[in-house]
């Protein structure tokens, strides 16, 4: 397993202490911005960038991940994804093996094989609260 493989698994293993009664962050804008992280290393981008701007919207009386576990789950995560080598963008593409026609008789395929692309991460931003029954009922 690669060390990219590693941090990935990390990533989809991290695990923060749910708190209520303190000011903490969203549980599920903190879940969807991990799952961004993962894209971002499957597809070689830096996670630095998408860590320094993100912004999670707080809750309270709500169920929430404790923020600083989540800051410093972050601030691991940037430091090990730094020590990762660079993906090489400059390889060409794989070879590609002959391709059977349907009579049986082969021929070299001209076209390469791309992967498919995994599901496009949205960068994040600034996260709006989402607003709970009062707020709703009050229009706050």
């Amino acid at each position: 397993m690669t060390d990219r493989e590693e941090l990935i698994e990390k990533i989809n293993a991290a695990i923060f202490t749910p708190v209520r009664t303190r000011s903490s962050y969203d549980m599920t804008h903190v879940d969807d911005f991990l799952d961004a992280l993962v894209v971002a290393l499957r597809q070689g981008r830096p996670v630095e960038p998408l860590v320094d701007m993100v912004r999670f919207s707080t809750v309270r009386f709500r169920e929430g991940y404790q923020a600083h576990e989540v800051d410093r789950f972050l601030d691991h995560v940037v430091l090990d994804s730094k020590a990762l080598p660079a993906l090489d963008a400059t390889a060409g593409p794989v070879p590609s093996a002959p391709v059977a026609e349907p009579d049986g008789a082969e021929m070299d395929s001209a076209v390469p094989v791309q992967p498919v692309p995994e599901a496009q991460a949205v960068e994040p931003g600034v996260i709006e609260e989402q607003r709970g029954l009062i707020g709703r009922l009050f229009r706050r």
